[in-house]
């Protein structure tokens, strides 16, 4: 969608979820020692002002990575989350910048790895290749993302993570996003996908029908991350996220059992918010 720009939404409740996800993924995988593929389907432009004009329009940062930047027991469990943010805010306490999944994936990666990032918005391309044009491993292509990712596979490094954002500000994102994990699957079956969807009031959600069908693939070890921050239909728009993880690493689950009850404590607009942690698939299906 052409028209959708995340530097209104950066460092949202949403995005810490999904990047404290992303960074967790990431720790499994460079803990054995081995280089891995990774790509990104809907990039953005890497990293993003807090200070702009679009961020300060709706402020929603505040609700979001403001509110744990000093969350001892978040800071201990995803250490990488906050050294990242530092790095990208070069050591200043106040928050300037925040990071999107590219930033975070290439201050994490290192030389023996290949990333590849895919953004169709010619501006946050551009923005993307400025933003990540010191990481010799990474790669930004400005292409489509089902185009750009079935292109890909099966990666030459055959053991990675493929990461899946999508705006769904279209109703066929939705349909969309599970025949794209679909047809990857058949092409790199051992590859973790990890998909984030938006939770949104009654009239539009489309969550449920989303996480059925990606569970009806069938992919061993798939997870269902998710939380709220306030009542369905109190606020307009999203009153929380998810993460789907297929081929999810071992001991992934013991690690969001710490993170996410207490970013939805922390993250919390009303007493409704809530959580909700559970092994889809299991391990031999």
């Amino acid at each position: 969608m052409l028209s959708y720009r995340h530097g209104f939404h950066a460092g949202n409740h949403a995005d810490v979820l999904k990047h404290m996800v992303l960074c967790l993924i990431l720790r499994h995988l460079k803990a054995k020692g081995k280089p891995l593929s990774y790509i990104d389907t809907h990039s953005g432009a890497g990293a993003y002002s807090l200070q702009s004009a679009w961020s300060q329009q709706t402020s929603e940062y505040k609700n979001g990575v403001e509110k744990i930047l000093n969350n001892r027991i978040l800071m201990d469990a995803v250490p990488e989350y906050y050294r990242i943010i530092d790095t990208v805010n070069e050591g200043e306490t106040s928050l300037k910048y925040y990071p999107g999944s590219p930033m975070f994936t290439a201050q994490i990666l290192d030389e023996s790895d290949n990333a590849h990032f895919m953004e169709l918005h010619p501006t946050e391309y551009d923005n993307l290749k400025y933003n990540l044009h010191h990481y010799a491993y990474c790669h930004v292509h400005h292409r489509d993302a089902e185009e750009g990712l079935l292109a890909l596979l099966p990666p030459a490094i055959r053991r990675g993570l493929i990461f899946i954002d999508p705006s769904y500000e279209l109703e066929n994102d939705y349909k969309n996003t599970v025949n794209m994990v679909k047809k990857a699957h058949l092409k790199f079956s051992q590859g973790i996908y990890a998909i984030w969807y938006p939770l949104l009031g009654k009239a539009g959600d489309r969550s449920y029908e989303l996480v059925r069908n990606l569970t009806k693939l069938n992919i061993k070890r798939t997870i269902r991350a998710e939380f709220t921050v306030c009542a369905q239909d109190s606020i307009m728009g999203m009153h929380g996220s998810g993460m789907i993880i297929c081929n999810a690493p071992y001991n992934l689950m013991d690690d969001l059992k710490k993170i996410l009850p207490e970013i939805t404590k922390s993250l919390a607009l009303d007493e409704t918010a809530k959580f909700k942690l559970e092994m889809l698939t299991a391990d031999d299906c």
